[in-house]
């Protein structure tokens, strides 16, 4: 009595209710066991829960996460949810915050190969042009700052990266092209608070 109750209540899901309808039309067509049909429905359900609660997981390490260790065990676990990228990008800058540009520009290209096509690619790109200027290749950091210029119109790092193209060209002793770029860029955000940042480059070449 109680078998014939569970089979009931599994018939009145909706999920299904919506399959048995299906099979009585393409039923003889697809030679698939109702039973069978059934347990691929709940099997799927419960992978998507499974994700779920991985995804969930992920997020509450990377908000506890403080040490490198702990960054990459959500890169390395978790490769699967929005959060390893987060996590990924994080441990790079904590390595570029410790002055190891080296372990910094591995974990930036790291990003680039596994998360190409991410939205946080930009970043990634960004934090690359960085480790060059930090590592005093000038030349290199310009040339990627102006690529990133050029391929991320638009992109809220457009500022910030517009400047350090001038600050790695006066570094390459190129005063005049930096002078250009932050005479430019003040035409264009002189009622910003990037401004000021823009205008202190500006007196900092005129004392050179």
């Amino acid at each position: 009595m109680e078998n014939k109750q569970t089979s009931e209540h599994i018939f009145e899901q909706p999920e299904v209710k919506q399959i048995l309808d299906f099979i009585k039309q393409y039923g003889k067509t697809m030679g698939i066991g109702l039973l069978a049909l059934i347990a691929i429905i709940f099997a799927s359900k419960g992978l998507a829960s499974q994700k779920a609660g991985k995804i969930t997981q992920a997020e509450e390490l990377l908000l506890q996460a403080k040490a490198p260790q702990q960054l990459e065990e959500i890169v390395n676990n978790y490769k699967s949810t929005p959060a390893a990228p987060v996590a990924l990008l994080d441990l790079a800058k904590t390595h570029f915050n410790n002055g190891d540009y080296t372990q910094a520009r591995a974990q930036y290209e790291r990003f680039l190969k596994d998360y190409k096509k991410n939205e946080l690619t930009p970043i990634a790109l960004f934090g690359l042009a960085n480790c060059s200027e930090a590592d005093g290749d000038f030349d290199r950091a310009i040339a990627q700052f102006t690529e990133f210029l050029k391929e991320q119109a638009g992109h809220y790092l457009q500022a910030p990266a517009t400047l350090a193209l001038a600050r790695s060209m006066q570094q390459a002793d190129r005063s005049d092209d930096a002078r250009i770029v932050l005479e430019g860029f003040l035409l264009k955000n002189a009622s910003t608070h990037w401004a000021g940042s823009a205008e202190a480059a500006l007196d900092e070449l005129d004392k050179k």
